[in-house]
């Protein structure tokens, strides 16, 4: 994966798939990771980090554990 954007202020990624995964029609998801979700759906739907979010979070030097939903705590 490589972060082609990276707007750590804001807290918005664009996260592009070198290889992408098999039924993705995607190969470029933006992650906001203030409101919690990302292109994938995953993020938003398991309220838990994509790989996505982890990615544009260690582009940017950002801790992701507080992105974590409380029930995984």
């Amino acid at each position: 994966m490589r972060v082609t954007h990276c707007d750590r202020r804001a807290s918005v990624f664009v996260v592009e798939e070198l290889e992408p995964f098999e039924g993705w029609s995607q190969g470029s998801f933006r992650v906001r990771l203030s409101n919690g979700t990302c292109d994938c759906g995953l993020f938003q739907s398991l309220h838990y980090l994509c790989c996505h979010a982890l990615a544009g979070c260690a582009a940017a030097s950002i801790e992701w554990a507080p992105y974590v939903h409380p029930v995984y705590r």
